[in-house]
């Protein structure tokens, strides 16, 4: 499994993404890939709702426009959801898809309150991918989303491993790629994560510092 971190430009974080391939996932700026880098393009709603602000249509409709002048081939763009939004996400989600461009990988961001039943219908030609949102408690349905996605020759997405833990939860729930920020905060963190997706052993963060010192 793949990880994709935050849109850092550090050099030292590009470097490690290099060695590991691992990738990015922007959510708020305009894509700057390496060369090679299976990147990624967010919605940001997740990171607008935690802050509180509402989601701005046009806004991200401008960084699709110049996220499709990037030349490196991209691996995912997540559609515009509803953050615990249930089927009412579902339905917010299908109705973008006529304003998003074809050419770029649309995922569906499944979220607390969607079934199976209820994605099934509607994933196959009209989706490229599931991301696994919602909540901790709904991530733990993540093995049926990504069997889902399996049955229909699809990637699966594990949104949000945040920490060891979720990440060894999103390794064993067998997804394609999921997407952290905890290796941004620290050299050490960093390090630490990347051993934990090689060996997945059990997690001590009483050892991880929090403070920011990523250059």
């Amino acid at each position: 499994m793949r990880v994709m971190v935050g849109e850092s430009r550090s050099h030292y974080i590009v470097g490690r993404l290099k060695e590991l391939g691992w990738a990015r996932l922007w959510t708020q700026n305009t894509p700057t890939p390496f060369p090679g880098e299976k990147w990624g393009l967010d919605s940001g709603i997740y990171a607008d709702w935690s802050a509180g602000r509402t989601f701005d249509d046009n806004r991200f409709l401008r960084r699709v426009d110049k996220a499709l002048t990037v030349t490196e081939p991209i691996y995912m763009a997540v559609t515009p959801d509803i953050v615990g939004g249930g089927v009412e996400s579902l339905e917010w989600s299908l109705s973008w898809l006529d304003r998003l461009p074809s050419e770029f990988p649309w995922f569906l961001a499944v979220q607390d309150g969607m079934t199976i039943e209820d994605v099934e219908p509607v994933i196959a030609g009209r989706f490229s991918g599931i991301f696994v949102g919602g909540t901790n408690r709904f991530k733990g349905t993540a093995c049926e989303w990504v069997r889902l996605a399996k049955k229909h020759g699809l990637p699966a997405h594990y949104g949000r491993a945040g920490t060891p833990q979720k990440l060894q939860n999103a390794i064993d729930s067998k997804a394609d790629t999921c997407d952290s920020s905890f290796p941004l905060w620290t050299k050490e963190r960093f390090n630490y994560f990347a051993e934990c997706w090689r060996n997945n052993p059990q997690p001590r963060l009483d050892l991880i510092p929090h403070r920011r010192s990523i250059d």
